[in-house]
């Protein structure tokens, strides 16, 4: 068993509700780089491999880190949010002004469902986290520690109460549910176990509201 901790990335300025660019472009509000400075002093461990997702709040979640162990190793790998509205009609909008086409997405519950340019269908952001989960179990660490998002830790912890099945409007529906059900606050750390055949479990998410 290897140690894997999941770590959602600190408050962005969408999260507070201001307009946004496109999501990979998303960067850090003040208390969000306070709230990455703070995680990287606390850091309890020191890793063996640092992940980080390719949007920018991530990154910059993950910099502090970094720079406090800069002889770590860092890949970046596909632990991006996942962006199911299209980035054309949704550029320069904040969260309300998304909500009724946020809602619309989930009512319709088509997996296969694509909105626009640069956005997944659901189908395809279940199958891209088990493609990283994969992607992680081939490399050499004994801790990793995982710069992503919400929705992401979200589903592997849903893949990881759920018997394989396919994924059609009723998975759809019901991990719906499940992602509304409970928070993942930022800079939360989920400590994990990967197993030698690519399988994660899961412990007691550290809730983080201290490092702020």
């Amino acid at each position: 068993m290897r140690d894997v901790w999941l770590i959602r990335h600190a408050e962005s300025t969408g999260n507070i509700g201001e307009a946004t660019t496109t999501p990979r472009e998303i960067p850090l509000s003040p208390r969000g780089l306070e709230q990455a400075d703070r995680l990287a002093e606390q850091f309890p461990a020191r890793p063996d491999l640092i992940v980080v997702s390719p949007f920018h709040r991530a990154m910059q979640t993950a910099e502090p880190l970094i720079s406090r162990f800069a002889d770590v190793p860092v890949l970046s790998l596909n632990v991006q949010e996942f962006t199911y509205l299209s980035i054309e009609r949704s550029r320069g909008t904040n969260s309300v002004q998304r909500k009724p086409w946020t809602e619309e997405y989930w009512k319709r519950a088509d997996p296969a469902y694509v909105d626009g340019g640069q956005s997944e269908s659901f189908s395809e952001f279940i199958l891209r986290t088990e493609n990283f989960v994969r992607e992680l179990a081939a490399e050499s660490f004994d801790l990793a520690a995982v710069f992503t998002h919400e929705q992401v830790i979200k589903v592997m912890i849903w893949n990881s109460m759920r018997l394989a099945g396919e994924i059609d409007t009723a998975y759809m529906a019901a991990f719906h549910d499940f992602m509304g059900s409970f928070k993942i606050p930022n800079t939360a750390i989920l400590p994990t176990l990967l197993d030698d055949d690519g399988v994660l479990y899961f412990g007691r998410i550290d809730r983080a509201e201290e490092r702020v």
